[in-house]
């Protein structure tokens, strides 16, 4: 069974744990799960993720979704980047395509589906106006036309947020205003609050989230480093939540020349805290970038098709090109690896042949002692390392060596 394979299999299990259909205690599953298959699961597991299942009382409530089950039985979440894929308003108001994306991107290896939600009336004066990116893709005459015309309603929300639940992936959502905000901490389990770009300067959004009990993600487009540190201290006020920093650029899309990723490191100079990147190039290359540069989180937003009328497709990601960077952005988390220096079996083996050791530079007699002009450095290294010459200049050998063999420790006194 592949790691695809088995990431399918625990999908169909948190599901049938979300209705109770199966008890988990010890491993016991009913009858209508192939328990040929269960056990070939938990073998292959053990296997692919080189981890043993320890906790011996698991049951239906540990897990609410499958990052949590993922989390439980992977020894890899230290290094695995978080991936929201951001539909944001890329369903154009409608939830037929909204879970027709859900439905696509539950196939793939990432950890949230992100919306967005807010009240047009409570987001837009009478004096908002579009910015020059959404004048030239939607066709809406005023900004807040175009903002009603791509929501969903709340009791869509919730009807997608039960959707995602029941696919076993979580849902996000950001609100654009208070009454919004109050509506999703109150009726949704969010694993995160994500304050956008647009929002860093709100007080009554930043003074709400600061005193709740939830970890923030924060975008930074249009912020410079001084007003983003004026809000994580108002974020920091009450309570001690983790903040991560999105690095962001709120051009649509992004050209490369403006990305500047390297601000990545400063923000993780000046602030402490995790940095993430919010992408919204037309290039996978940034994305897999950021990771290489330590970004914990990456937000990515995704649509059906980037020829759909609507003010985010043209700088969204189709969803098939989104699972090719979702794959490419895992395979640079096992590129990555951790800091630690090791040596895989394979290298070890190839270190004896590529390495050199102390030989004889001439036939050496028994109880002769051993010069500088005595020895060279010749492949395999299998014997005694050059670093180590100057340990065995001056010693005596206890029985004779031929010229060009190597030198081993055992003759040596």
């Amino acid at each position: 069974m592949s790691p695809d394979n088995i990431k399918k299999v625990l999908k169909k299990i948190v599901i049938k744990i979300k209705k109770k259909k199966v008890n988990i205690t010890n491993f016991n599953f009913s009858k209508n799960f192939d328990s040929i298959e269960i056990l070939d699961f938990i073998s292959q597991i053990e296997k692919n993720f080189k981890i043993k299942f320890k906790d011996k009382s698991i049951n239906h409530k540990n897990f609410s979704n499958i990052t949590a089950l993922i989390k439980l039985i992977s020894n890899e979440k230290k290094n695995k980047t978080f991936i929201i894929a951001e539909i944001g308003p890329n369903h154009n108001g409608s939830i037929k395509i909204a879970k027709k994306m859900i439905r696509k991107l539950s196939s793939i290896d990432i950890d949230a589906i992100k919306f967005q939600l807010g009240d047009p009336n409570e987001v837009y004066s009478d004096d908002a106006f579009k910015a020059p990116y959404q004048k030239k893709n939607d066709k809406e005459n005023s900004v807040k036309a175009m903002s009603k015309k791509n929501q969903l309603s709340k009791s869509e929300h919730i009807a997608i947020s039960k959707f995602c639940n029941k696919l076993g992936i979580p849902y996000a959502c950001t609100a654009f205003d208070l009454k919004s905000l109050k509506f999703l901490n109150k009726n949704f389990k969010l694993p995160f609050f994500k304050i956008p770009s647009g929002e860093v300067t709100s007080l009554d959004l930043i003074n709400y989230i600061s005193k709740q009990k939830k970890p923030i993600i924060l975008s930074t487009g249009m912020s410079d480093f001084q007003e983003i540190k004026k809000v994580k201290s108002m974020l920091e006020k009450h309570h001690k939540n983790k903040i991560t920093i999105l690095h962001c650029v709120s051009e649509y899309p992004a050209k490369i020349k403006n990305v500047n990723l390297n601000i990545i490191d400063e923000l993780k100079r000046r602030f402490k805290c995790d940095i993430g990147y919010s992408d919204h190039t037309n290039e996978e290359e940034t994305c897999i970038s950021a990771v290489a540069k330590g970004a914990t989180i990456i937000e990515k937003h995704v649509t059906l098709s980037k020829t759909m009328s609507g003010p985010d497709h043209k700088s969204s990601f189709t969803i098939k090109e989104f699972e090719t960077l979702v794959d490419k952005i895992r395979k640079v988390e096992r590129l990555l690896g951790k800091n630690q220096k090791k040596f895989s079996k394979e290298e070890k083996h190839i270190q004896f042949a590529a390495k050199k050791s102390c030989v004889t530079n001439k036939d050496l007699k028994k109880n002769h002692i051993l010069k500088k002009q005595d020895i060279c450095f010749k492949r395999p290294g299998t014997g005694i390392s050059p670093l180590e010459l100057n340990k065995i200049l001056g010693k005596r050998i206890i029985r004779d060596i031929k010229k060009n063999k190597v030198i081993r420790r055992n003759i040596i006194r």
